[in-house]
């Protein structure tokens, strides 16, 4: 008990300590893990069980949510207000105080990256003491691994979006790699060299993890890894070796799920799914989001945008899978399930079907338009009966449109469609920019009505509108050193 007692006062410490002081962590050492089974216990106790998604209040900024608080007179204030509004303080909640969790978010992720830097700085202390190599090679490369994603989801809401033209002067997040207490506060490193250091890590959990057991998906393993590195590669336009992972990937040994055969009325996404390939603890952000407002009718609440209902068709076989009717008709995410029934979470979960859509779409922006065809039929096959199931005609940008438009029915709320919405607005070939607007709601006596709506500009006419600000406190704390760029105001719209 006495590791886990050294990690509970470390963390408590650390949620009312500075930015400084967080980044730096706290040095750890071989004073008190003395075992492989201490490296165990902390990646488990500490990153695996505190690694939910806590980027969950951050989930419904994007055009495929709406708000949709009940009928009757709210009691408290509309806690993520200044998030799904875009707000220049997106932290403000409706009522002008700060919402908490918008600052543990960035906490959260900097304590799991300390934690992994202590595993891994434990790791070469332990290879001397002649502990199981075997057993510290798997545990390694968990550790670069769930870093290289932790700061692949920090760099994507805190930093501007990889672009190659300019990505070694664009600012990003904070890089801190080792556990020693450094007294300077850190700055931000550039989208770069957080984009090499997450490449790095990958590379090496690749190696790592060779060989080892792939059939835990509460676990990380090979094939996460290669599907982030598909990921990150996409992500800054190199196609070629997007296209290389995801193969890799595709040719272990998950499948498509086939939903002609799909039961009706159970969770399509669970832990026996042979499309997942990696969850972290299970929690439903979309469940706890989306509520039928018919019975809880003093709650804020989200329901899925008629937008994003309306690039279905009426036949693909994911709409009952993937959505539910309310009480008031409105439809709400179910991908995971519900209550007791959630065995997986929705926004940290790594599917095949993104392998599939990762690839196709690197395809086709290297004019390889058939075989991008063929990929994404694979992939859409399993969503439609077969005399449901259309050719795709188009080609060069429309082909690239409709990929992107198939990701955006397969991935919903699971974290892509904020970061693809950045990533699109950058891209070299095929940049791609939309207005998304927000419906805002008030109450009188008769009960809830519209009051107007906020409105998102696409990238390239409002950037700093796509990156989040550091939360002001830890601006602060950090005397400054760390700055954010400037947002815009955003005013109701009628």
């Amino acid at each position: 008990m006495k590791i886990i007692t050294t990690f509970i006062i470390a963390a408590f410490v650390l949620a009312g300590t500075s930015c400084k002081k967080f980044l730096a962590a706290y040095s750890q050492n071989e004073t008190f893990i003395q075992s492989v089974e201490d490296l165990e216990e902390v990646l488990i106790g500490e990153v695996y069980l505190g690694g939910g998604s806590h980027w969950g209040s951050l989930a419904f900024m994007d055009d495929d949510a709406s708000h949709n608080p009940g009928a009757l007179m709210r009691i408290n204030a509309f806690d993520q207000f200044g998030i799904h509004f875009w707000q220049q303080v997106p932290e403000r909640r409706s009522d002008g105080l700060s919402y908490v969790a918008y600052n543990n978010t960035y906490l959260k992720l900097y304590k799991l990256i300390a934690d992994l830097n202590t595993i891994l700085y434990n790791i070469p202390l332990l290879r001397e003491k002649n502990a199981s190599e075997e057993k510290l090679r798997k545990i390694s490369g968990e550790a670069h691994l769930l870093r290289a994603y932790y700061y692949f989801i920090l760099v994507n809401v805190y930093g501007k979006p990889f672009r190659a033209a300019s990505a070694a002067a664009d600012y990003g997040v904070p890089l801190k790699i080792a556990p020693e207490v450094q007294d300077a506060p850190f700055e931000r490193a550039s989208v770069q060299q957080v984009y090499d250091q997450i490449e790095r890590d990958l590379l090496e959990a690749e190696k790592e993890l060779n060989g080892f057991n792939e059939t835990a998906v509460l676990r990380v393993n090979q094939a996460t890894a290669q599907a982030l590195l598909s990921r990150i590669y996409l992500y800054q336009e190199n196609y070629e070796k997007a296209v290389t992972y995801a193969d890799k990937v595709i040719a272990k040994r998950y499948k498509l799920r086939d939903m002609n055969s799909w039961p009706s009325g159970t969770a399509f996404v669970n832990q026996a799914s042979p499309e997942l390939i990696y969850s972290a603890v299970p929690g439903s952000v979309t469940e706890n989001k989306m509520l039928d407002i018919s019975v809880y009718y003093e709650i804020e609440s989200y329901s899925v945008s008629n937008e994003l209902l309306g690039i279905y068709s009426s036949k693909d076989l994911r709409l009952p899978a993937f959505f539910k009717a309310t009480g008031t008709g409105d439809l709400v995410a179910r991908k995971c399930g519900e209550k007791e029934k959630v065995e997986v979470a929705d926004m940290a979960s790594i599917r095949l079907p993104e392998l599939y859509l990762n690839k196709a779409e690197a395809l086709a922006i290297l004019n390889k338009d058939a075989e991008a065809i063929h990929t994404l039929q694979e992939l859409r096959k399993n969503r439609f009966k077969p005399e449901d199931l259309t050719d795709i005609t188009v080609s060069g940008a429309a082909l690239v449109d409709f990929i992107r438009n198939e990701r955006r029915r397969e991935l919903c709320f699971e974290f892509h469609r904020w970061f693809d919405l950045r990533r699109y607005g950058v891209n070299n070939k095929y940049p791609f920019g939309k207005i998304t607007r927000h419906n805002s709601y008030q109450y009188d006596g008769s009960g809830r009505y519209l009051e107007g709506y906020y409105e998102l500009k696409p990238y390239a006419e409002e950037p700093a509108a796509y990156v989040l600000p550091i939360s002001i406190k830890e601006i602060e704390f950090g005397q400054g050193v760390i700055s954010n760029e400037p947002r815009p105001e955003r005013p109701l719209l009628h």
